[in-house]
């Protein structure tokens, strides 16, 4: 006689969820090029059909991982007085996620991905930047804050250069939020 075994419950929330931590850790460490559909869905424990179900592509999946690992700028204190010394100070500290930052930097050898992290910065990173800053030249003044800021964590994170300890102390991150308050300050 068969017996019936309770049909297993998939959770379509959750498996999204593990499989964008899973292209995120890929990308940031591999770079889009090097980082296959099969070694996502391994990490997340998946049949890589799922990634396909999900998400369509690799350049679909890519961008929706991007996306979810951006910090939203919003979520900081937005008042606009002392925010140099602010954000450079939350630049420093040690749990700051940088998957994204990682992704965007070894998305360039790669044509379709580095379009898609230019057009995903340029929508949720420069634009909302722009519209906190206001004018005159928001976009620009926008960019130049990334690229400092970008910088910044590459050297003191990615590449250290410079210790995340010795920049807390040093002349160094006082200059960046002097910099950067400076861009935000630029009437």
């Amino acid at each position: 006689m068969p017996t019936n075994s309770p049909a297993k419950q998939r959770d379509a929330p959750r498996t999204k969820a593990r499989i964008l931590a899973a292209a995120q850790q890929a990308f940031a460490e591999l770079g889009y090029s090097q980082a296959g559909i099969r070694d996502i869905a391994a990490i997340a424990g998946v049949d890589s059909a799922l990634l396909q179900r999900y998400f369509g592509s690799k350049a679909k999946l890519f961008e929706a991982a991007l996306i979810d690992a951006i910090p939203r700028f919003e979520a900081l204190d937005l008042a606009q007085e002392g925010f140099g010394a602010r954000l450079t100070a939350k630049f420093l500290e040690a749990f700051l996620d940088l998957r994204a930052q990682a992704m965007i930097a070894l998305s360039i050898s790669d044509p379709e991905a580095r379009m898609i992290s230019a057009r995903v910065m340029e929508e949720y990173g420069i634009e909302p930047l722009a519209r906190w800053l206001g004018p005159p030249n928001a976009r620009t003044r926008a960019i130049r804050m990334t690229m400092l800021s970008t910088s910044f964590m590459l050297y003191t994170r990615q590449i250290p250069l410079m210790s995340p300890d010795a920049a807390i102390d040093s002349e160094t991150s006082e200059w960046l939020g002097r910099s950067l308050q400076a861009i935000i300050d630029e009437r």
